[in-house]
């Protein structure tokens, strides 16, 4: 089984999460850690400003679309990347800081 992490929701990121998740399968983990608890489409901007949309009309909410394909999802922030592992392990692993909720400042490794 393979687990790919993605690190950040972007217009890269999220497109990378859908893409592997629908080409790897039920049987490979995808999770996506950002900072952020929305998606926005960024080039849509333009039409908020002149007020045209409205910014509600220009983003959803990550975790229902992670959870509803398959993606785990955490709203958190990269702290520190380690490819090669560290002294207790030789897997590589990345630092992450929750931003929200009951875990807001809790680090953990994924």
């Amino acid at each position: 089984m393979a687990k790919v992490l993605i690190l950040g929701a972007g217009i890269s990121g999220h497109t990378a999460a859908l893409i592997a998740k629908r080409n790897l399968g039920k049987n490979h983990e995808v999770e996506v850690i950002s900072p952020n608890s929305n998606y926005q489409w960024v080039p849509s901007n333009i039409w908020v400003g002149m007020g045209l949309m409205t910014p509600e009309q220009v983003k959803f909410e990550l975790a229902p679309v992670s959870k509803r394909m398959g993606i785990k999802y955490k709203q958190a922030s990269a702290v520190s990347i380690h490819p090669q592992g560290d002294a207790t392990t030789d897997k590589g692993y990345v630092t992450v800081k929750y931003t929200t909720g009951n875990q807001k400042d809790m680090q953990e490794t994924v």
